[in-house]
């Protein structure tokens, strides 16, 4: 059989077929076990002791002066920045940062996902 027909025969097979794509984001994906998403931070258990801007690889928090925690210092996360490493969560004593499974990070400007709201 011939290039030309092996060709025509696919397109028939395949234009017959369910599609293998997903209508996102009409259609919600559930995340794989384990995934690393969007950063949760509770001011109640962070002491602003600046480990988790110290380990980030990314540079991706910067502590910024806040009367909230005990060092008076609290982490600014910028989502753009972030390659979701986790090695913030891992380094925080009081297990003040968690990554959570939301993947849904967007926003028209850059501050629109620049700043993760403390949760108490």
């Amino acid at each position: 059989m011939g290039l030309i027909p092996k060709i025509i025969k696919e397109v028939f097979r395949k234009s017959v077929e369910k599609p293998f794509t997903i209508h996102y984001p009409f259609v919600e994906i559930k995340p794989a076990e384990g995934y690393r998403g969007r950063i949760k931070w509770t001011v109640s258990k962070c002491t602003g002791c600046s480990m988790c801007a110290t380990v980030c690889p990314a540079n991706a928090i910067v502590m910024v002066p806040s009367e909230r925690t005990q060092l008076k210092k609290e982490p600014q996360f910028i989502h753009y920045k972030c390659i979701f490493c986790g090695l913030c969560a891992e380094h925080c004593p009081t297990k003040a940062i968690e990554l959570t499974p939301d993947y849904h990070l967007y926003g028209l400007k850059k501050e629109d996902v620049k700043i993760v709201t403390a949760e108490k």
